[in-house]
């Protein structure tokens, strides 16, 4: 609109309005000095415009649909505000609106809804979310589905021994797995830590010696010495004295005899000078297996059940070359029924996690896909029982946490497990939390094993209630007395988290535990958005993949292609 033609319409509606007597005759003068004002500014505007268009002031597009986003989010985040769910709690943040429910879908899973999908920035330092407990131990088997040992058909003898631990009720993959191993199949038992696969496999292969030696007495079959029966597999140390104690309680019952082979600084003598002995179960770890087969001390001929206890570790690359070197000394072949033990021999493999590329691995040695595969549902999933807590820290700010928070642990007598992830971190860690009066014990790579040993059982006898370590004691070890898990270096791998998380929350424990984790750096956010996303989508945790060794070198290589 052109200002002369404003000045026009404006006068004339003045004119309108005094011919109309709109306007009183009190007010007529204070109306007629406003309108006078009025036009006189109008003029004044239209000497310095003239009869030009007035300019179009635009807003920048991207600007626009900015605005539009945030009104959007803002939109979102009142509807999410009013929104009121009955279901319980499942992820609880700092941040409300990125709470989380039981039940709760997404439309379409954008990676913005994950209360961590910021943390890469260093701004996010102070942000914590909880996963919630929602449910019991998926270990234990519901009321419907009660059974009990007695159900088994294996020998009356162990009954009081399982009594005097207080199990008259088999877990679920105790239930499953039994009476298949006592068929003799070959298989791979894969179930969630703490749920007792130990016993799963140890009860029917004791049956099943009994029954073979019963066979031998009436045959009058003579066995050598050092010719085993069953061999167990573990990597570490600390888990062959485990196993050895729970086996003992039922050989007591069977006159059986249960034998251990570890490093130590005498094995050179062993070689030397061996000890000879009827040997029903041979637990070892795996280099000093095949140091006493190949020097024929261990004889393989009378071998029936060869179990590789946390095989997601044995079938580690690191383990790889040894575990194929025993599988071919022994002979592995067909499944063995409990009725013709000397058929073949039968393959157990045990773990929390099971690598994928088993066929890669013992394919060349062993029909993988004829093995019995026996899992359970919460198999590679968080554990619904045991809450777990992320807080996302600057590096300056963790050893302030993790005083205050070791502080209040020993104040109420709570047994708790540090992680770290080096040796070097876990000796300055233990020496620190002492400079600060708080006392612990250390447990990593770098000791023997009877300081190991003799470390985890002052732990256990509640000596100590904080026990600093490494990956060393994720694996295995029975830790019904820990109450709280804290990762102070957030794990690596995803089979490291969980491996660890399950030190906490087991069959037998007085609580359900809980799990802290602090979250540092940027590169440990990917693998809490694939916790976080598990947890929201009620889905398997992903890349669950413990072959640590190659995804070590794979970086490795990753990283020397990148500085090429």
């Amino acid at each position: 609109m052109y200002n002369t033609q404003l000045i026009s319409e404006t006068t004339t509606f003045v004119s309108r309005l005094l011919a109309d007597k709109k306007i009183t005759q009190p007010n007529m003068a204070y109306w007629t000095r406003s309108l006078q004002r009025i036009l006189i500014l109008l003029k004044q505007y239209s000497t310095l415009v003239g009869d030009r268009e007035l300019p179009r002031i635009t807003v920048p597009q991207k600007m626009m649909l900015n605005l539009e986003k945030q009104k959007v989010k803002k939109e979102i985040q009142n509807q999410k505000k009013n929104i009121k769910f009955k279901s319980p709690l499942i992820i609880s943040c700092k941040r409300s609106q990125y709470n989380h429910h039981k039940g709760q879908t997404y439309s379409e899973f954008d990676p913005k809804v994950l209360v961590s999908h910021s943390w890469k920035n260093t701004k996010s330092a102070g942000d914590y979310f909880t996963i919630n407990s929602y449910g019991k131990n998926p270990a234990l088997l519901r009321d419907d589905e009660i059974q009990h040992f007695t159900e088994f058909d294996i020998n009356p003898k162990f009954l009081p021994v399982l009594e005097s631990m207080n199990m008259t009720s088999p877990t679920v993959i105790q239930s499953k797995s039994i009476a298949k191993v006592l068929e003799g199949e070959n298989i791979q038992i894969a179930a969630e830590t703490g749920s007792g696969k130990t016993l799963a496999y140890l009860l029917p292969i004791m049956e099943l010696i009994s029954r073979q030696k019963k066979s031998e007495a009436e045959l009058g079959t003579d066995i050598p010495e050092n010719s085993p029966r069953c061999i167990i597999l573990v990597p570490t140390k600390e888990l062959v004295q485990q196993i050895k104690v729970l086996a003992d309680k039922f050989a007591e019952q069977m006159n059986f005899s249960v034998e251990t082979m570890i490093g130590s600084f005498g094995t050179k003598k062993k070689l030397a000078y061996p000890k000879k002995s009827d040997i029903d179960i041979l637990i070892s770890t795996t280099g000093m297996l095949r140091k006493f087969l190949g020097a024929r001390i261990i004889k393989p001929s009378h071998v029936r059940h060869l179990v590789i206890d946390e095989a997601d570790t044995l079938l580690d690359d690191s383990f790889n070359s040894e575990i194929k070197y025993i599988i071919n000394k022994l002979g592995v072949s067909e499944n063995i029924t409990s009725e013709m033990c000397e058929a073949g021999m039968q393959l157990v493999l045990v773990s929390a996690t099971m690598p994928r590329s088993l066929k890669t691995i013992l394919g060349d040695s062993f029909p993988i896909e004829d093995m019995e595969k026996v899992t359970t549902d919460f198999l590679h999933h968080l554990m619904p029982h045991v809450p777990q807590k992320f807080l996302r820290l600057k590096p300056s700010q963790k050893a302030e946490e993790i005083v205050l928070m070791s502080k209040k642990l020993t104040k109420k007598g709570t047994p708790a497990m540090i992680f770290c992830n080096e040796h070097a971190r876990s000796v300055w860690l233990s020496r620190f939390l002492k400079e600060q009066a708080i006392d612990n014990v250390l447990m990593n790579a770098g000791m023997t094993p009877y300081e190991r040993k003799d470390i985890f059982e002052r732990f256990q006898n509640e000596e100590n209630d904080i026990l600093v370590c490494t990956d060393i004691a994720s694996r295995g070890l029975d830790t019904v007395r820990v109450e709280h898990v804290i990762n102070y270096d957030f794990p690596n791998f995803m089979s490291d988290y969980i491996h660890r998380a399950g030190r906490v929350g087991r069959v037998g424990s007085k609580s359900q535990g809980l799990v802290t984790s602090f979250v540092t750096y940027a590169w440990e956010v990917d693998l809490l958005w694939n916790i976080e996303t598990a947890a929201r989508k009620s889905k398997e945790l992903h890349n669950v993949n413990a072959n640590i060794k190659k995804k070590l070198v794979g970086r490795a290589d990753k990283r020397e292609f990148e500085h090429e």
